[in-house]
């Protein structure tokens, strides 16, 4: 085991991998007390399916890396959603339920016209072993917006959550902050899809916060708390998937589930000082 861990840190095409898990951990984890508190996991599970769709773009544009196109996909569909709130009566939940199975499919016909199912699964699940120097530099810099954005205004994307009619009685632009935590949200998840896979993505934005929030003093250390557990998650699967010869992606997942399971059983003996947001 320890000479699976010496080598991410020793062989060039390992470190950044290693590297590229940690600002994977660092963006969903800062991005999941914001998600839970909001009640946006449905919502992120929605923008993941819909990268599916903009890979399949980018193949038949000839995008060898559809990064540009899983993006601007995930962000595309985050906004329409987000529109369709202010234009009809129907229920979250139902707008996020087309959203997702109309992109999902749409992203299946398309990618299967591309080019049959070859290679779906690295799409599906992630395949970390698969990512390079340029993969690590646009998921530092998703990582380092995420921090900046989540430093700068967590606490009005928390105001949010608990109370819109309140955060607008305080002179907060209720839309504008909407639109900043749909963009990133598309952003970091369209981002993290090769890493993790459009079906364990989602799972790193609310295990961490959940897990967190049992055991956590305070809001603050509910953040840091997330941070941590996806960190550990991130790095604990990555190890145990290579050493075990197991796929990290759900590797990851399943440690990030153990932390939360850990957490509920401490919960009763850390006392009533727990993170309420």
């Amino acid at each position: 085991m320890f000479d699976v861990i010496a080598n991410y840190f020793t062989n060039d095409w390992q470190l950044p991998i290693l590297l590229s898990v940690v600002c994977v951990s660092i963006a969903s984890g800062v991005l999941s007390p914001i998600v839970i508190s909001s009640r946006m996991a449905f919502f992120s599970d929605a923008v993941a399916h819909s990268t599916l769709a903009g890979v399949a773009l980018g193949l038949l544009l000839g995008l060898g890396n559809p990064v540009i196109t899983m993006v601007l996909m995930g962000v595309m569909v985050a906004l329409v959603i987000a529109s369709l709130r202010q234009f009809t009566t129907l229920a979250l939940d139902t707008l996020l339920g087309v959203a997702m199975a109309g992109s999902l499919a749409a992203g299946f016909l398309l990618y299967e016209y591309q080019k049959g199912y070859a290679d779906l699964h690295s799409y599906l699940f992630g395949q970390p072993s698969l990512l390079g120097w340029s993969d690590f530099w646009m998921l530092l810099f998703n990582a380092t917006i995420s921090l900046l954005v989540i430093v700068l205004f967590s606490n009005r994307f928390l105001l949010l959550a608990v109370s819109r009619p309140l955060a607008q009685a305080r002179r907060v632009s209720v839309a504008r902050y909407e639109f900043l935590l749909i963009v990133l949200l598309g952003l970091v998840v369209s981002l993290s899809v090769r890493a993790v896979g459009l079906l364990m993505v989602n799972a790193l934005l609310i295990v961490p916060a959940a897990a967190s929030r049992n055991i956590a003093r305070s809001v603050r250390g509910m953040f840091i708390g997330s941070m941590i557990v996806a960190i550990i998650s991130g790095l604990t699967g990555l190890f145990a998937g290579d050493f075990l010869g197991l796929a990290p992606a759900p590797a990851i997942v399943v440690t990030a589930v153990l932390c939360f399971i850990v957490s509920q059983v401490l919960r009763p003996f850390i006392g009533h000082h727990v993170a309420e947001a």
